[in-house]
Protein backbone atom coordinates (compact mmCIF):
# COMPACT_ATOMS: atom_id res chain seq x y z
CA UNK A 1 0.00 0.00 0.00
CA UNK A 2 2.80 2.29 0.65
CA UNK A 3 4.26 1.91 -2.95
CA UNK A 4 0.99 2.57 -4.29
CA UNK A 5 1.01 6.49 -2.58
CA UNK A 6 4.78 6.94 -3.88
CA UNK A 7 3.84 6.34 -6.92
CA UNK A 8 0.37 8.34 -6.69
CA UNK A 9 2.86 11.24 -5.20
CA UNK A 10 5.40 10.71 -7.97
CA UNK A 11 2.40 11.07 -10.82
CA UNK A 12 1.68 13.92 -9.35
CA UNK A 13 4.47 15.85 -9.27
CA UNK A 14 5.44 14.94 -12.53
CA UNK A 15 2.00 16.62 -13.48
CA UNK A 16 2.62 19.40 -11.71
CA UNK A 17 6.08 19.97 -13.44
CA UNK A 18 4.50 19.22 -17.01
CA UNK A 19 2.06 21.95 -16.77
CA UNK A 20 4.52 24.29 -15.30
CA UNK A 21 6.88 23.84 -18.17
CA UNK A 22 4.00 23.72 -20.39
CA UNK A 23 2.81 27.38 -19.45
CA UNK A 24 6.39 28.96 -19.57
CA UNK A 25 6.66 27.59 -23.32
CA UNK A 26 3.87 29.33 -23.78
CA UNK A 27 4.76 32.64 -22.41
CA UNK A 28 7.87 32.33 -24.12
CA UNK A 29 5.82 31.84 -27.48
CA UNK A 30 3.68 34.40 -26.92
CA UNK A 31 6.49 37.23 -26.17
CA UNK A 32 7.85 36.14 -29.37
CA UNK A 33 4.85 36.52 -31.33
CA UNK A 34 3.99 40.26 -29.80
CA UNK A 35 7.80 40.73 -30.65
CA UNK A 36 7.53 39.36 -34.20
CA UNK A 37 4.25 42.00 -35.16
CA UNK A 38 6.42 44.83 -33.34
CA UNK A 39 8.92 44.04 -35.77
CA UNK A 40 5.90 44.15 -39.09
CA UNK A 41 5.28 47.15 -37.84
CA UNK A 42 8.37 48.65 -38.72
CA UNK A 43 8.82 47.27 -41.51
CA UNK A 44 5.50 48.31 -42.86
CA UNK A 45 6.73 51.63 -41.83
CA UNK A 46 10.29 51.08 -44.13
CA UNK A 47 8.08 49.23 -46.85
CA UNK A 48 5.28 52.16 -47.43
CA UNK A 49 8.50 54.44 -47.64
CA UNK A 50 10.09 52.42 -50.54
CA UNK A 51 7.41 52.65 -52.42
CA UNK A 52 7.16 56.58 -51.98
CA UNK A 53 10.64 56.55 -53.15
CA UNK A 54 9.82 54.57 -56.11
CA UNK A 55 7.02 56.01 -57.15
CA UNK A 56 8.88 59.10 -57.45
CA UNK A 57 11.71 57.84 -59.27
CA UNK A 58 9.40 56.40 -61.31
CA UNK A 59 7.86 59.59 -62.51
CA UNK A 60 11.31 61.69 -62.84
CA UNK A 61 12.79 58.68 -65.05
CA UNK A 62 9.80 57.36 -67.53
CA UNK A 63 9.14 61.39 -67.94
CA UNK A 64 5.25 60.46 -67.09
CA UNK A 65 2.86 62.97 -65.26
CA UNK A 66 1.08 60.50 -63.21
CA UNK A 67 2.38 57.16 -61.81
CA UNK A 68 -0.58 54.65 -60.56
CA UNK A 69 0.71 51.51 -58.75
CA UNK A 70 -1.57 48.92 -60.64
CA UNK A 71 -4.09 48.34 -63.29
CA UNK A 72 -5.50 45.54 -61.87
CA UNK A 73 -6.63 45.39 -58.08
CA UNK A 74 -8.15 41.95 -56.61
CA UNK A 75 -10.12 42.33 -53.25
CA UNK A 76 -12.65 41.13 -51.53
CA UNK A 77 -15.84 42.77 -50.12
CA UNK A 78 -15.40 44.44 -47.05
CA UNK A 79 -11.53 44.92 -48.05
CA UNK A 80 -9.12 47.87 -48.01
CA UNK A 81 -5.80 48.84 -49.41
CA UNK A 82 -3.85 51.78 -49.74
CA UNK A 83 -2.60 53.04 -53.09
CA UNK A 84 0.00 55.42 -53.64
CA UNK A 85 -0.11 57.89 -56.66
CA UNK A 86 2.18 60.36 -57.87
CA UNK A 87 1.95 63.61 -59.74
CA UNK A 88 4.33 65.48 -61.69
CA UNK A 89 4.50 68.88 -62.84
CA UNK A 90 5.33 68.90 -66.91
CA UNK A 91 4.27 72.94 -67.32
CA UNK A 92 6.69 75.56 -67.04
CA UNK A 93 4.47 77.21 -64.42
CA UNK A 94 2.64 75.70 -60.91
CA UNK A 95 -0.02 73.32 -61.61
CA UNK A 96 -3.34 73.58 -59.32
CA UNK A 97 -5.26 70.48 -59.34
CA UNK A 98 -7.45 67.83 -58.06
CA UNK A 99 -7.74 64.16 -58.18
CA UNK A 100 -11.02 62.17 -58.78
CA UNK A 101 -12.40 58.38 -59.94
CA UNK A 102 -15.03 57.95 -62.61
CA UNK A 103 -16.37 54.30 -63.38
CA UNK A 104 -16.82 53.68 -67.20
CA UNK A 105 -18.33 50.26 -66.49
CA UNK A 106 -18.72 47.61 -63.68
CA UNK A 107 -21.46 44.85 -63.71
CA UNK A 108 -24.24 46.54 -63.23
CA UNK A 109 -23.67 49.18 -65.01
CA UNK A 110 -21.82 52.84 -63.91
CA UNK A 111 -21.14 53.32 -59.91
CA UNK A 112 -23.18 56.39 -58.79
CA UNK A 113 -21.21 59.41 -57.63
CA UNK A 114 -22.44 58.69 -53.94
CA UNK A 115 -21.19 54.90 -53.82
CA UNK A 116 -18.13 56.05 -55.34
CA UNK A 117 -17.42 58.28 -52.51
CA UNK A 118 -17.52 54.73 -50.24
CA UNK A 119 -15.07 53.45 -52.33
CA UNK A 120 -12.33 55.73 -52.49
CA UNK A 121 -11.32 58.07 -48.96
CA UNK A 122 -8.99 60.99 -50.23
CA UNK A 123 -8.24 64.59 -50.09
CA UNK A 124 -10.49 66.36 -52.51
CA UNK A 125 -9.10 69.73 -51.73
CA UNK A 126 -7.41 71.43 -54.87
CA UNK A 127 -3.39 71.18 -54.35
CA UNK A 128 -0.76 72.97 -55.80
CA UNK A 129 2.71 71.82 -57.72
CA UNK A 130 5.06 74.07 -58.73
CA UNK A 131 7.13 73.61 -61.89
CA UNK A 132 8.93 70.22 -62.29
CA UNK A 133 8.32 69.12 -58.58
CA UNK A 134 6.44 65.54 -57.69
CA UNK A 135 4.43 64.96 -55.28
CA UNK A 136 2.87 61.50 -53.85
CA UNK A 137 -0.55 61.23 -52.57
CA UNK A 138 -2.20 58.15 -50.02
CA UNK A 139 -5.56 57.23 -51.26
CA UNK A 140 -7.32 54.24 -49.30
CA UNK A 141 -9.50 51.86 -51.51
CA UNK A 142 -12.63 50.98 -49.52
CA UNK A 143 -14.51 48.31 -50.86
CA UNK A 144 -18.03 47.91 -49.07
CA UNK A 145 -19.42 44.63 -48.05
CA UNK A 146 -22.88 45.54 -48.72
CA UNK A 147 -24.25 46.91 -51.56
CA UNK A 148 -21.53 45.83 -53.93
CA UNK A 149 -22.03 43.28 -56.81
CA UNK A 150 -19.15 40.83 -57.59
CA UNK A 151 -17.60 41.29 -60.70
CA UNK A 152 -14.95 44.07 -62.65
CA UNK A 153 -15.26 47.45 -62.32
CA UNK A 154 -13.80 49.69 -64.95
CA UNK A 155 -12.13 53.15 -63.72
CA UNK A 156 -10.48 55.83 -64.12
CA UNK A 157 -8.45 57.86 -62.21
CA UNK A 158 -8.13 61.53 -63.33
CA UNK A 159 -5.51 64.69 -62.20
CA UNK A 160 -7.72 67.71 -63.46
CA UNK A 161 -6.20 71.08 -63.94
CA UNK A 162 -7.94 73.48 -62.14
CA UNK A 163 -6.29 76.69 -62.96
CA UNK A 164 -8.59 78.97 -63.26
CA UNK A 165 -5.73 82.21 -64.23
CA UNK A 166 -5.42 80.97 -67.66
CA UNK A 167 -8.95 81.73 -68.48
CA UNK A 168 -9.11 77.79 -69.86
CA UNK A 169 -12.14 75.24 -68.39
CA UNK A 170 -10.71 72.87 -66.23
CA UNK A 171 -9.31 69.70 -68.23
CA UNK A 172 -7.74 66.38 -67.41
CA UNK A 173 -4.05 67.12 -67.51
CA UNK A 174 -3.62 63.23 -66.73
CA UNK A 175 -5.69 59.85 -66.72
CA UNK A 176 -4.52 56.55 -65.52
CA UNK A 177 -7.24 53.74 -66.78
CA UNK A 178 -7.32 50.46 -64.02
CA UNK A 179 -9.88 47.43 -62.99
CA UNK A 180 -11.11 46.47 -59.64
CA UNK A 181 -12.30 42.75 -59.35
CA UNK A 182 -14.79 42.33 -56.52
CA UNK A 183 -14.68 38.45 -55.29
CA UNK A 184 -17.71 37.26 -53.41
Amino acid sequence: MRRNKKASLELSIRAIVIVILAMTLLGLGLGFVRNMFKDIGGITTDVSEQIRQQILDDLITSDKKISFPKTQIIMDKGGSEILTVGIRNKQDSSLNYRIEFNTISGPEGDLSGSSLDEWFQYSTAEASLVAADSTVRNIRLNIPSRGTSSGSYFLTFDVINVDSSLGQPDYIYGQKDFFIVVRG
